[in-house]
């Protein structure tokens, strides 16, 4: 029977990096560390080595089989924030423990299992494509001179899925019984790699009139071009927000697709529409940018944020998602801080 584990194998164990293995060496806890057995002598043994009953002790404090948060937000393919916001809304139950050394929300899986029920409530951000009809949301279908859309996609599970075209009299039909009506689509999506660069563009469009309006012809092309797995789209009564990765339209041009270019940008609300020689650069607008603060202030910020449930860059998305009177406040806050401020002379 195994006595002794070495860190590679604590690592393994744990499902961390050895870096992180270090760190439980030496945290501030005793009931958390790992203590090693030969912490002075291990450049001789060739590194360190744990007694297994040592490992065991601590490894329900760094493995759970519950999920935490970000764990369920990557499951159902939402940010961590929006699990916090059911948490905090009191639409899903949780509790709190703590996950390799840092307080954290957990969930059961039985619950995440039945947040279908909360997304059909929400539908906030709906299903956007089936691979196996490859139908896809606001998709065109014609019969003859009629024209209808697909209106309605909802999952109910791998094998379930229900599909609803509306026609231009306002006449929907179930997506089975419009294929065998003799509907077919006017284009079909090539499959799209997701776009690993950071953020959306966002587009609000009115509500379309009717089947073949430029709006509709929009959102296609951008389901076209940028592919469903870069796309969020959030409709309302009155407006359809369409989300959108970095990329280029290719082929809309100012001298063949004018129409289109200004309404998109008419109903653009956050990024930036950049012509190309090859089409249309639709761009996030965001920037990183690098600041440097004492160490001991950076640790404060990130404890703030960790003990509210927020990352850094979570934080500044809320800063993004300010209306421009809310982002002045913000700038005018920042204003009276620096004017309070001791003034420091350049050469100090």
């Amino acid at each position: 029977m195994i006595k002794y584990m070495n860190v590679e194998q604590v690592a393994n164990e744990f499902g961390i990096t050895p870096a992180s293995v270090y760190k439980l060496m030496n945290h501030n806890d005793p009931n958390k560390r790992l203590e090693p057995v030969n912490r002075e002598t291990y450049r001789g043994d060739g590194g360190y080595v744990f007694r297994v009953e040592d490992v065991e002790r601590i490894k329900p404090l760094y493995i759970k089989n519950d999920l935490t948060s970000a764990q369920a937000a990557k499951q159902i393919g939402r940010s961590t924030s929006y699990i916090h916001k059911l948490i905090q809304d009191g639409v899903i139950d949780y509790y709190e423990g703590e996950y390799r050394g840092k307080k954290t929300y957990f969930l059961k899986q039985e619950d995440l299992d039945k947040l279908s029920e909360v997304k059909a409530a929400d539908e906030r951000n709906e299903t956007l494509f089936d691979p196996k009809t490859g139908a896809f949301l606001f998709q065109l279908y014609m019969k003859g001179n009629q024209l209808a859309r697909v209106v309605h996609i909802k999952k109910f599970s791998r094998t379930r899925i229900e599909i609803s075209l509306q026609l231009d009299n306002g006449k929907v039909l179930p997506y089975n019984e419009a294929i065998s009506d003799g509907w077919e689509p006017v284009i079909q999506l090539n499959s799209k790699k997701a776009i690993t660069s950071y953020g959306y563009s966002v587009f609000e469009f009115p509500l379309p009139a009717t089947m073949d309006s430029i709006i509709y012809s929009i959102i296609e092309e951008l389901m076209k071009q940028a592919g469903p797995a870069n796309l969020r789209i959030n409709r309302s009564n009155e407006v359809i927000r369409v989300e959108v990765k970095k990329v280029v339209l290719k082929g809309i041009l100012a001298a063949t697709h004018p129409d289109m270019i200004d309404r998109m940008k008419l109903f653009l609300k956050r990024g930036k529409i950049i012509p190309k020689y090859d089409g249309l650069l639709i761009d996030t607008g965001l920037s990183p940018i690098t600041l440097y603060i004492s160490e001991d202030r950076k640790e404060k910020l990130i404890e703030r944020l960790t003990n509210n449930k927020v990352t850094l860059q979570e934080w500044a998305d809320e800063i993004n998602n300010l209306d421009q009177t809310q982002f002045d406040q913000l700038l005018h806050s920042l204003g009276r801080l620096f004017s309070s401020a001791p003034a420091v002379r350049e050469n100090e």
